[in-house]
């Protein structure tokens, strides 16, 4: 994902400023603001979105006061290390790379990335619909699927956001596929990829399937189907959690307790269910 340079400071809650840790409660807690449903700035310049809202959930169980900084994701890890924010929430996916340099804590959403195409067109066929393609169990299940996908997309023009996980996918895949390829275009925002993918300028996206959930029930939306296998691992990472310092080991375990209760009690399927039109919690275990 590629994010705009952060401009806006917002306090979960509704309140606003850019006021420095005043507080040795306080929690910062960067976000991008331009990422929904996870997290969007509205015209009022209050953020919105599940992680706002999820964040405010967690802070008030632990009693501490919290406020979400929006920033431009290239520089979110690097203010994480240098002690100007204290946690990131920003539908940060875990992958092993990730892991190097972040500490993670526990999953609240597992999310896979799908292929969005005009409804009526050549790639509604693609085959292995509504499968689920995990690209950490190697064998020839996978690769069967992937030479499937590679077939179904060979010639195609796919537009994803730059340097992001989808980006990265369909680089490794299509990489050293033998016959024709496909053209990724890339795009620096969401909004500039799904214009093109509505008015037929590309032919599918490779997106997070609870990006995509809303975007078909929106009136424009309602031209395009999802296609092919949902997938997941590798590069797109296995589930969605909050981000420490690698050292931060007593703040990640407190908020691990509390998600731990928000998963048992029904709160982070009710907030997928609003935000991104699906149950996206991991498996609750008891």
């Amino acid at each position: 994902m590629i994010r705009a340079v952060a401009l806006v400071l917002l306090l979960l809650g509704g309140c606003s400023g850019a006021t420095p840790k005043n507080d040795a409660q306080e929690l910062v807690i960067g976000t991008e603001g331009a990422y929904p449903p996870w997290n969007f700035t509205r015209a009022n310049g209050s953020l919105g979105g599940f992680e706002p809202e999820y964040l405010a959930e967690l802070c008030a169980r632990l009693h501490r006061h919290c406020r979400m900084v929006a920033m431009d994701w290239d520089g979110m890890i690097g203010a994480l290390q240098a002690g100007k924010i204290d946690l990131i929430a920003d539908a940060v996916q875990i992958t092993p790379e990730r892991a190097t340099v972040l500490a993670f804590g526990r999953p609240y959403a597992v999310t896979t990335g799908v292929i969005a195409t005009l409804r009526g067109g050549t790639l509604t066929g693609l085959p292995d619909r509504g499968a689920t393609m995990d690209i950490d169990q190697h064998g020839a299940t996978l690769d069967a699927m992937t030479a499937r996908l590679r077939q179904g997309l060979a010639g195609k023009v796919i537009g994803v956001e730059l340097s992001g996980a989808f980006d990265n996918f369909l680089n490794q895949t299509f990489a050293n596929s033998a016959g024709p390829g496909l053209t990724i275009r890339y795009y620096r925002t969401m909004g500039e990829r799904d214009l093109d993918l509505l008015n037929g300028r590309i032919d599918a996206t490779l997106e997070d399937e609870s990006y995509i959930r809303p975007l078909l029930a929106t009136p424009d939306g309602a031209t395009l189907v999802m296609a092919g296998p949902r997938m997941i691992g590798g590069s797109m990472g296995r589930g969605e959690a909050l981000a420490f310092r690698l050292g931060d080991k007593a703040l990640r375990a407190e908020f691990d307790r509390v998600i731990g209760e928000t998963l048992a009690d029904g709160t982070v399927r009710r907030l997928g269910l609003k935000w991104f039109r699906m149950d996206a919690s991991p498996a609750v275990t008891r």
